[in-house]
């Protein structure tokens, strides 16, 4: 079996126990019986979260072992940069102050024997959030969309030898400008050769913020100059029409105002017959999510959602609840992020090499950079819902 097809069948069981455990509360079972889901719930989705942990621990060893390779295949391309003092090389998997020995700080006294021993970075992993794109790589230097329109006329039932009526669409071509995502470190040759480890670091250090800021600028970049559109900038608010007040005073929760606005994007539609669009995410602050999922009990005073408390998010219907640090206090994200697309043109790199002055002051530089192109199509900017959740749920509850 395929490792995709493995994750989804752990995933598959995983949701199946959660839509188990919401029919047992609904239909009133007692409490050994919820308690039993909740240990069934907890053991699959420890199951399912070390397998995914095991293949991240793949692809890390994999990325590494390639960046040994690749200087291992380009050693007497390094070695003549190095005897030149000018050139770059580039591996493929704005200004600071430069990183020399004098970058550390050292907290108290050290004898002799002491070592820089740096360890590694505890970055955010935003690469989740990435995948629930729809991501596609191209080589052209122009790219470009195309949105189809149906315009007028249509079917009609007609009587023998009689004029069948004309239909016809049109469509709009749109071209993307890619984003360029870039950053570099400056270094000096003694630093990486009296601090152990500094130069691994300095990449990693490269490669991981290069992620968390392609990330943060896919959701929330404003559009601007040359800055890409975010998610959360694109989003509509919530339009309440139908569900105004529908939810008797004092009555409404958290799930109530995430069904309202799934069903908001659900019913919006560029045109008539357009496919339902149907919200694959869910986020809200950390601190709303425990409020609102990992606190709430139910009449036993067990958790509602105890996949909340263990797994830090919550799956109902093929829909993700999930918290994150970026989206503030009292707000909701709401979306089917599959309607937003990220075509990667020039993969990250991370090219090293010499600049000005470096031959005579021992120094060299390292780039990291990538160029993508984004894009949201018009008709699919409904998809996406950006609103605080006590506006929400003051539309749907009445007064």
């Amino acid at each position: 079996m395929e490792n995709t097809e493995i994750e989804k069948a752990l995933d598959k069981k995983f949701e199946d126990l959660q839509t188990q455990l919401q029919e047992a509360q609904e239909a009133g079972a007692t409490k050994a019986e919820i308690l039993e889901i909740h240990t069934a719930i907890e053991k699959q989705g420890n199951a399912l979260e070390e397998y995914i942990a095991s293949q991240k621990e793949d692809v890390v060893k994999g990325y590494i072992q390639q960046f040994k390779s690749f200087l291992g295949e380009n050693k007497e391309k390094l070695d003549e940069i190095k005897l030149n003092k000018a050139g770059t090389i580039e591996f493929v998997p704005k200004a600071v102050a430069g990183m020399s020995t004098g970058s550390g700080t050292n907290v108290g006294t050290f004898g002799p024997e002491f070592h820089n021993n740096l360890g590694n970075f505890n970055l955010r992993d935003d690469s989740s959030l990435m995948s629930l794109t729809t991501m596609s790589n191209t080589n052209s230097p122009a790219f470009s969309y195309t949105e189809l329109i149906p315009k007028e006329g249509g079917y009609a039932f007609v009587a023998e030898a009689t004029t069948k009526p004309q239909t016809d669409f049109s469509w709009v071509n749109r071209p993307v400008t890619p984003a360029k995502a870039a950053a570099y470190e400056v270094l000096s040759e003694e630093s990486v050769t009296d601090v152990a480890r500094l130069e691994s670091v300095a990449r990693e250090y490269l490669s991981k913020t290069h992620d968390l800021f392609k990330v943060n600028g896919i959701y929330f970049g404003d559009g601007t100059g040359v800055n890409p559109t975010g998610a959360t900038v694109a989003g509509r608010t919530f339009v309440a029409t139908g569900l105004t007040d529908y939810l008797p005073a004092g009555t409404s929760n958290f799930m109530d105002v995430v069904n309202a606005i799934i069903t908001d994007i659900y019913r919006t539609q560029g045109f008539v017959d357009e496919a339902h669009y149907m919200p694959n995410v869910v986020m809200i602050n950390p601190v709303d999510f425990l409020k609102q999922l990992v606190s709430a009990k139910d009449g036993d005073g067990l958790p509602l959602y105890p996949q909340a408390g263990l797994f830090n998010e919550v799956r109902i219907g093929g829909v993700v609840i999930r918290p994150w640090i970026k989206i503030p206090l009292g707000k909701i994200f709401v979306a089917d992020m599959t309607k937003y697309n990220v075509v990667n043109y020039v993969p990250f790199s991370i090219r090293v090499g010499w600049i000005n002055d470096q031959f005579i002051t021992n120094q060299f530089t390292m780039v990291g950079e990538s160029r993508f192109y984004q894009y949201i199509k018009n008709l699919d900017l409904a998809a996406f819902v950006y609103d605080d959740i006590a506006t929400v749920q003051a539309a749907i509850t009445a007064v």
